[in-house]
């Protein structure tokens, strides 16, 4: 957790330089929710509003899963964009 902290470069840049881990590749799943109660009073946000829900598992070699991640993202002024490789 203190890496994780201290690091200030991409994540994937620390897998690879710290832990010899490389990514190959990533699978994502986009749907949209309201904001329950939870993520409304971390969001500052009044329950009910409307998010994206971005859900991704990162691989490496061998079809191994390294990273899940979750995100909620407000649209309202932002858009979601995406580029993996």
């Amino acid at each position: 957790a203190e890496r994780l902290t201290e690091y200030k470069g991409p994540m994937y840049g620390l897998f690879e330089s710290e832990f010899g881990t490389h990514m190959i590749r990533a699978s994502e799943q986009i749907r949209a929710v309201c904001a329950d109660a939870v993520s409304a009073q971390w969001l500052e946000l009044p329950i009910g509003t409307p998010l994206l829900n971005v859900e991704r598992v990162s691989f490496t070699y061998g079809d191994k899963p390294v990273e899940l991640r979750r995100g909620l993202y407000l649209t309202r002024h932002h858009h979601y964009r995406n580029e993996l490789s």
